[in-house]
Protein backbone atom coordinates (compact mmCIF):
# COMPACT_ATOMS: atom_id res chain seq x y z
CA UNK A 1 0.00 0.00 0.00
CA UNK A 2 1.39 3.36 -0.93
CA UNK A 3 1.50 5.84 1.96
CA UNK A 4 -0.63 8.98 1.73
CA UNK A 5 1.22 12.13 2.68
CA UNK A 6 0.22 15.47 4.15
CA UNK A 7 1.23 18.88 2.80
CA UNK A 8 4.55 18.65 4.66
CA UNK A 9 5.35 15.38 2.92
CA UNK A 10 4.86 13.17 5.96
CA UNK A 11 2.92 9.93 5.95
CA UNK A 12 -0.72 9.90 6.97
CA UNK A 13 -0.69 6.16 7.61
CA UNK A 14 2.03 3.58 8.29
CA UNK A 15 3.83 1.86 5.45
CA UNK A 16 3.35 -1.81 4.93
CA UNK A 17 6.34 -3.89 5.89
CA UNK A 18 8.63 -3.86 8.88
CA UNK A 19 6.76 -1.36 11.03
CA UNK A 20 3.39 -3.13 10.73
CA UNK A 21 2.69 -5.95 13.23
CA UNK A 22 2.13 -9.46 11.95
CA UNK A 23 -1.31 -10.97 11.46
CA UNK A 24 -1.31 -12.72 14.83
CA UNK A 25 -0.30 -9.56 16.69
CA UNK A 26 -2.91 -7.63 14.72
CA UNK A 27 -5.69 -9.99 15.81
CA UNK A 28 -4.57 -10.08 19.41
CA UNK A 29 -4.20 -6.29 19.46
CA UNK A 30 -7.72 -5.47 18.37
CA UNK A 31 -7.91 -6.61 14.77
CA UNK A 32 -11.04 -8.69 15.47
CA UNK A 33 -12.79 -5.59 16.77
CA UNK A 34 -11.63 -3.66 13.74
CA UNK A 35 -13.02 -6.23 11.32
CA UNK A 36 -16.42 -5.95 12.98
CA UNK A 37 -16.66 -2.14 13.00
CA UNK A 38 -19.42 -2.26 10.42
CA UNK A 39 -20.48 -3.50 7.04
CA UNK A 40 -19.63 -0.21 5.31
CA UNK A 41 -16.02 -0.25 6.45
CA UNK A 42 -15.68 -3.96 5.74
CA UNK A 43 -17.01 -3.44 2.25
CA UNK A 44 -14.60 -0.57 1.62
CA UNK A 45 -10.92 -1.47 2.16
CA UNK A 46 -10.07 2.22 2.54
CA UNK A 47 -12.24 2.41 5.66
CA UNK A 48 -10.48 -0.60 7.14
CA UNK A 49 -7.07 0.85 6.33
CA UNK A 50 -7.89 4.15 8.00
CA UNK A 51 -9.27 2.39 11.08
CA UNK A 52 -6.13 0.26 11.25
CA UNK A 53 -3.98 3.39 11.00
CA UNK A 54 -5.84 4.90 13.95
CA UNK A 55 -5.15 1.79 16.04
CA UNK A 56 -1.44 1.82 15.20
CA UNK A 57 -0.79 5.56 15.00
CA UNK A 58 -3.46 7.14 17.17
CA UNK A 59 -6.23 9.47 16.07
CA UNK A 60 -5.84 12.98 14.74
CA UNK A 61 -6.44 15.51 17.53
CA UNK A 62 -8.74 18.40 16.77
CA UNK A 63 -7.04 21.79 17.19
CA UNK A 64 -7.83 23.58 20.45
CA UNK A 65 -11.01 25.64 20.33
CA UNK A 66 -9.22 28.58 21.94
CA UNK A 67 -9.26 31.64 19.72
CA UNK A 68 -5.70 32.15 18.43
CA UNK A 69 -3.73 35.37 18.52
CA UNK A 70 -2.62 37.20 15.40
CA UNK A 71 -0.78 35.94 12.34
CA UNK A 72 1.49 38.46 10.63
CA UNK A 73 2.96 37.93 7.18
CA UNK A 74 5.84 39.89 5.67
CA UNK A 75 8.45 39.63 2.93
CA UNK A 76 11.97 39.57 4.31
CA UNK A 77 14.95 39.27 1.99
CA UNK A 78 12.56 38.11 -0.75
CA UNK A 79 10.97 35.36 1.37
CA UNK A 80 7.65 35.06 3.12
CA UNK A 81 7.88 35.15 6.91
CA UNK A 82 4.81 34.25 9.00
CA UNK A 83 4.73 35.20 12.69
CA UNK A 84 2.18 33.86 15.18
CA UNK A 85 1.69 35.95 18.31
CA UNK A 86 -0.30 34.82 21.35
CA UNK A 87 -3.47 36.67 22.36
CA UNK A 88 -2.80 40.06 23.99
CA UNK A 89 0.82 39.95 22.83
CA UNK A 90 3.20 42.67 23.98
CA UNK A 91 6.63 43.73 22.81
CA UNK A 92 9.66 41.76 23.90
CA UNK A 93 8.37 38.24 23.24
CA UNK A 94 11.12 35.64 22.81
CA UNK A 95 11.31 34.14 19.33
CA UNK A 96 11.05 30.51 18.22
CA UNK A 97 12.05 29.91 14.60
CA UNK A 98 10.23 26.96 13.02
CA UNK A 99 11.78 24.94 10.19
CA UNK A 100 9.31 23.12 7.95
CA UNK A 101 9.87 19.73 6.32
CA UNK A 102 11.12 19.16 2.80
CA UNK A 103 7.72 19.62 1.15
CA UNK A 104 6.46 22.38 3.45
CA UNK A 105 6.54 26.16 3.55
CA UNK A 106 5.98 29.01 6.00
CA UNK A 107 2.26 28.20 6.26
CA UNK A 108 2.70 24.51 7.11
CA UNK A 109 3.13 24.94 10.91
CA UNK A 110 -0.18 26.79 11.02
CA UNK A 111 -2.25 25.06 8.32
CA UNK A 112 -1.16 21.49 9.14
CA UNK A 113 -0.21 21.59 12.82
CA UNK A 114 -2.28 24.54 14.13
CA UNK A 115 0.69 25.93 16.05
CA UNK A 116 -1.06 29.27 16.60
CA UNK A 117 -4.04 27.56 18.27
CA UNK A 118 -1.88 25.37 20.49
CA UNK A 119 0.15 28.46 21.42
CA UNK A 120 -3.00 30.29 22.52
CA UNK A 121 -4.37 27.28 24.39
CA UNK A 122 -1.15 26.69 26.31
CA UNK A 123 -0.62 30.32 27.27
CA UNK A 124 3.06 30.37 26.28
CA UNK A 125 4.40 33.89 25.70
CA UNK A 126 6.35 33.15 22.53
CA UNK A 127 6.52 34.51 19.00
CA UNK A 128 6.43 31.53 16.64
CA UNK A 129 8.09 32.32 13.31
CA UNK A 130 8.20 30.31 10.07
CA UNK A 131 10.13 31.08 6.89
CA UNK A 132 9.67 29.86 3.32
CA UNK A 133 12.56 27.75 2.02
CA UNK A 134 14.54 28.12 5.22
CA UNK A 135 17.64 26.19 4.05
CA UNK A 136 18.54 29.07 1.74
CA UNK A 137 17.16 31.87 3.92
CA UNK A 138 19.45 34.25 5.81
CA UNK A 139 17.91 33.65 9.20
CA UNK A 140 20.59 35.31 11.32
CA UNK A 141 21.43 38.14 8.92
CA UNK A 142 17.93 39.08 7.69
CA UNK A 143 15.07 37.36 9.51
CA UNK A 144 16.23 37.90 13.11
CA UNK A 145 17.08 41.60 12.55
CA UNK A 146 13.59 42.09 11.05
CA UNK A 147 11.99 40.45 14.08
CA UNK A 148 14.07 42.53 16.47
CA UNK A 149 13.07 45.72 14.64
CA UNK A 150 9.45 44.57 15.02
CA UNK A 151 9.76 44.53 18.80
CA UNK A 152 10.62 40.90 19.51
CA UNK A 153 13.43 39.59 21.69
CA UNK A 154 16.00 37.78 19.54
CA UNK A 155 18.76 37.68 22.15
CA UNK A 156 18.39 33.93 22.64
CA UNK A 157 16.00 32.11 20.35
CA UNK A 158 14.33 28.72 20.26
CA UNK A 159 14.31 26.35 17.29
CA UNK A 160 11.56 23.90 16.32
CA UNK A 161 11.80 21.65 13.27
CA UNK A 162 10.05 18.67 11.70
CA UNK A 163 11.75 15.92 9.62
CA UNK A 164 14.31 17.72 7.41
CA UNK A 165 13.54 20.80 9.48
CA UNK A 166 14.34 18.85 12.63
CA UNK A 167 17.75 17.99 11.25
CA UNK A 168 18.14 21.64 10.23
CA UNK A 169 17.26 22.79 13.74
CA UNK A 170 20.01 20.59 15.22
CA UNK A 171 22.55 21.89 12.72
CA UNK A 172 21.57 25.54 13.22
CA UNK A 173 21.71 25.12 17.00
CA UNK A 174 25.23 23.68 16.65
CA UNK A 175 26.25 26.62 14.46
CA UNK A 176 24.86 29.34 16.72
CA UNK A 177 25.70 27.73 20.06
CA UNK A 178 24.16 28.12 23.54
CA UNK A 179 24.85 31.86 23.62
CA UNK A 180 22.24 32.36 20.89
CA UNK A 181 19.99 29.29 21.18
CA UNK A 182 18.08 28.72 24.41
CA UNK A 183 16.42 25.45 23.37
CA UNK A 184 15.92 23.26 20.33
CA UNK A 185 13.06 20.90 19.48
CA UNK A 186 13.61 18.31 16.74
CA UNK A 187 10.62 16.18 15.74
CA UNK A 188 11.42 13.09 13.65
CA UNK A 189 14.77 14.61 12.63
CA UNK A 190 15.82 13.23 9.26
CA UNK A 191 19.45 12.68 10.15
CA UNK A 192 21.46 9.65 11.17
CA UNK A 193 23.02 9.55 14.61
CA UNK A 194 26.47 9.43 13.02
CA UNK A 195 25.89 12.76 11.23
CA UNK A 196 24.09 14.59 14.04
CA UNK A 197 26.13 17.33 15.78
CA UNK A 198 25.58 15.91 19.24
CA UNK A 199 28.71 17.23 20.97
CA UNK A 200 28.15 20.71 19.55
CA UNK A 201 24.65 20.98 21.09
CA UNK A 202 25.26 19.28 24.41
CA UNK A 203 24.97 22.61 26.30
CA UNK A 204 21.58 23.45 24.75
CA UNK A 205 18.37 21.97 26.22
CA UNK A 206 16.97 19.58 23.61
CA UNK A 207 13.56 18.03 23.03
CA UNK A 208 14.05 15.10 20.67
CA UNK A 209 11.46 12.53 19.73
CA UNK A 210 9.20 10.76 17.26
CA UNK A 211 6.57 8.05 17.02
CA UNK A 212 7.53 4.42 17.50
CA UNK A 213 6.40 3.59 13.94
CA UNK A 214 8.40 6.47 12.44
CA UNK A 215 11.17 5.45 10.04
CA UNK A 216 13.59 7.59 12.13
CA UNK A 217 12.69 6.06 15.50
CA UNK A 218 15.84 3.95 15.90
CA UNK A 219 18.16 6.81 14.93
CA UNK A 220 16.29 9.22 17.21
CA UNK A 221 16.60 6.83 20.15
CA UNK A 222 20.33 6.43 19.47
CA UNK A 223 20.76 10.22 19.44
CA UNK A 224 18.88 10.57 22.71
CA UNK A 225 21.08 7.97 24.38
CA UNK A 226 24.18 9.73 23.08
CA UNK A 227 23.03 13.15 24.31
CA UNK A 228 22.17 11.79 27.75
CA UNK A 229 25.54 10.08 27.98
CA UNK A 230 27.15 13.45 27.27
CA UNK A 231 25.15 15.07 30.06
CA UNK A 232 22.74 17.08 27.91
CA UNK A 233 19.40 18.34 29.21
CA UNK A 234 16.93 16.30 27.18
CA UNK A 235 13.20 15.69 26.94
CA UNK A 236 10.95 13.88 24.49
CA UNK A 237 11.50 10.25 23.55
CA UNK A 238 9.90 7.52 21.46
CA UNK A 239 6.17 7.27 22.07
CA UNK A 240 3.12 5.87 20.31
CA UNK A 241 2.63 7.26 16.84
CA UNK A 242 3.76 7.40 13.23
CA UNK A 243 5.43 9.90 10.95
CA UNK A 244 2.25 11.94 10.56
CA UNK A 245 0.29 15.06 11.48
CA UNK A 246 -1.53 13.27 14.30
CA UNK A 247 1.70 12.59 16.22
CA UNK A 248 3.02 16.09 15.60
CA UNK A 249 -0.14 17.72 16.92
CA UNK A 250 -0.19 15.47 19.99
CA UNK A 251 3.30 16.47 21.10
CA UNK A 252 3.00 20.20 20.34
CA UNK A 253 1.73 21.20 23.82
CA UNK A 254 4.68 19.43 25.42
CA UNK A 255 7.11 21.00 22.96
CA UNK A 256 5.77 24.54 23.41
CA UNK A 257 5.96 24.21 27.19
CA UNK A 258 9.56 22.97 26.88
CA UNK A 259 10.49 25.95 24.71
CA UNK A 260 8.79 28.40 27.10
CA UNK A 261 10.77 27.01 30.03
CA UNK A 262 14.15 27.40 28.37
CA UNK A 263 14.02 30.30 25.91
Amino acid sequence: MDAERDEDGVRLRPRSGGHRPGRRAFLLGGGLALLSIGGAAAARPEGVRRAYAQIVCGGMPDPPRTHPGTLQTARVDGRRVVVALPPDAREGLPVVVMLHGAAGDARTPFDAYAVDRYLAAGGERLAMVAVDDWPSADITGAVLPYLEASGMDTGRIGLLGWAAGGAGALRLAAKLGPEKVGAVVATSPAVTAARAPLREIVDIPIWLGCGEHDAWAAQTETMLKGLRALGATTDGGITKGCEDMAYRRRVLPEQLAFLARHV
